[in-house]
């Protein structure tokens, strides 16, 4: 999942594991997290396992992620799902996500970006495989996979 919004322009890619938050005038910063689902506000977290301690001496990254139109007024589509991020800095943006297309973008840091391919090129490199689930895991799984 791909969650991003404008003034000021961001940007951050979401998945079971592991989060990239590209930056725009600095280099892309990764945070471990997952997905975890809040009866209570109807709507998914994106954070930091519960027993994780912060990274660097700030809160890390967070998202609540809601299944809800979301307009993006710069590329004047509509988005299945609506975000709040909260940045490592401690600011929070708003603004739009959906599910990434394939080959959109790489997630992690063992990733390659996708590009054209050369008739004579050798074939890409396949990515290893997941790791093995942690104990902590969320039981609910990925907001895309659940709607």
């Amino acid at each position: 999942m791909v969650c991003f919004g404008y003034y000021p322009r961001w940007s951050v890619q979401l998945t079971n594991g592991e989060a990239r938050y590209v930056g725009y005038n600095e280099g892309d910063r990764y945070f471990d997290g997952d997905f975890y689902w809040i009866d209570s506000e109807n709507a998914w977290e994106w954070r930091r396992s519960n027993n994780a301690t912060p990274e660097n001496g700030n809160a890390g990254l967070s998202a609540t992620i809601e299944k809800t139109a979301c307009h993006d007024p710069v590329q004047k589509t509509t988005d299945p799902y609506s975000a709040q991020v909260y940045l490592p800095e401690g600011d929070m943006v708003s603004g739009c996500c959906r599910k990434l297309k394939p080959g959109e973008a790489v997630i992690g840091h063992h990733g390659a970006p996708q590009t054209a391919v050369s008739p004579n090129a050798p074939p890409p490199a396949t990515q290893p495989p997941p790791p093995p689930p942690r104990n902590n895991a969320p039981q609910a799984g990925h907001p895309v996979d659940q709607y």
